[in-house]
């Protein structure tokens, strides 16, 4: 599958797994704030490979519906990292990576936060919150 957007430029045809691969390396950046994990909250370890683990593009869904792009990402945010902020830095990054590609902005951006991370220990306390940000 492939998101194909026209614009002033003509058509453009994206393979869902290049932005996919962006989105995943935009948030492994911020691991700082947050771990990435599959719709159930489980997170998925970090793990020390040059290349990006397949587990990853599990946390995060691209849909192309419409002629309207979604973007889902699912996470586990960091004890002492604020969700509304952290949520913000989310949107940014994945806005940044469409207009890096000349694509629209998606219409919706969802992060789907299943959990908060412990202090000191990889206990993690279950949470169900959606943030969402509306481009259209």
């Amino acid at each position: 599958m492939s998101v194909i957007i026209r614009n002033n430029y003509g058509a453009i045809a994206v393979n869902k797994g290049v932005i996919e691969r962006m989105i995943v390396e935009d948030m492994l950046g911020m691991n700082d704030a947050l771990v990435l994990s599959n719709k159930k909250g489980k997170p998925i370890k970090e793990k020390p490979t040059p290349f990006i683990d397949p587990d990853y593009f599990d946390a995060i869904e691209v849909s192309d519906k419409k002629d309207q792009v979604k973007v889902k990402v699912y996470i586990v945010v960091k004890f002492g990292n604020n969700i509304s902020e952290t949520a913000d830095r989310i949107f940014d990054a994945v806005e940044k990576d469409f207009a890096m590609l000349r694509l629209d902005k998606p219409a919706v951006i969802s992060v789907k936060v299943r959990g908060i991370s412990g202090i000191m220990t990889d206990e993690i306390v279950k949470r169900n919150i959606d943030i969402v940000r509306n481009n259209s």
